[in-house]
């Protein structure tokens, strides 16, 4: 699966992935400080990295797609978009904790200690999750059009697909449409599909009439069979594939214009 359900929230394998190593690196760090003196001065330190990188990851992002946010400025705060360069947040990071050893020199056997057995225990993890990723092929699951004839996905090929999966009682899916909406439009050289989960078409007709979307490719999966299939959890959920119908990245939550065009931009080179 590409992302996790815990409880009301949803969170992608990559995400799951880093904050577990970020709470492993901090046990282990606290572990082999319990009995110093400075414990509380020493973890306080990992917070401060956590935050700098936090920050750096999201401003490099802004910068990046910058004439993205002309438009609308509150998105810029808007981080569930998962805006975030996170090399430069790691890297960032890691320049804070290196500042703190050179006062300290007591630390870096506890900092390095500590990154050796949490990258150890990411290992399988990371490797797991990019060898499944980069298996999965466009759903085989049949779905349905709006007037009820079945649809096959494989007929798609030849251009990037873009693969949507949303609902009209969904709130960030009803935010992120006009987004997606235009980019279809936009971008002519990508197939765009709206995968809805569990509605009928009378109910998507009578959302798309009330929100005066111009959406094409609207596809029902009634028993959320290509969802699954996908490895896709939450919604929304956006998958990108190659022209060759191959998983090339994933997005799980809502997308804002800057997020979209950042995957659009790697995806569509």
């Amino acid at each position: 699966m590409l992302s996790i359900a815990l409880g009301p929230i949803v969170i992608s394998i990559s995400q799951l992935i880093t904050l577990s190593g970020l709470v492993v690196f901090w046990g282990l760090t606290y572990l082999q400080t319990r009995n110093n003196a400075q414990q509380k001065e020493i973890l306080n330190h990992i917070f401060t990295a956590i935050f700098t990188g936090f920050i750096t990851a999201r401003l490099a992002f802004i910068l990046t797609m910058w004439q993205a946010y002309q438009e609308n400025w509150w998105q810029l705060l808007n981080i569930s978009d998962g805006g975030f360069l996170s090399g430069y947040g790691w890297a960032a990071g890691t320049l804070v904790l290196i500042r703190f050893t050179i006062s300290n020199k007591s630390l870096v056997k506890i900092y390095i200690t500590s990154a050796a057995i949490t990258a150890s225990c990411l290992i399988i993890p990371i490797f797991s999750a990019a060898l499944y990723q980069s298996g999965i092929e466009l759903p085989r699951s049949q779905l349905s059009n709006m007037q009820g004839q079945e649809v096959n996905l494989s007929a798609y090929k030849g251009k990037p697909i873009i693969i949507n999966f949303w609902a009209t009682w969904c709130p960030p899916c009803r935010r992120e449409m006009p987004v997606l909406d235009a980019a279809q439009k936009t971008h002519k050289d990508a197939v765009f599909i709206f995968v809805n989960q569990g509605e009928s078409p009378a109910t998507v007709e009578q959302f798309i009439t009330s929100t005066q979307l111009d959406i094409q490719n609207i596809f029902f999966d009634p028993s959320s069979n290509v969802s699954q299939e996908s490895g896709a959890v939450g919604l929304p959920t956006t998958l990108f594939y190659n022209a060759e119908g191959k998983l090339v990245t994933s997005h799980t939550g809502e997308l804002s214009q800057a997020s979209l065009d950042y995957y659009l931009k790697k995806h569509l080179k």
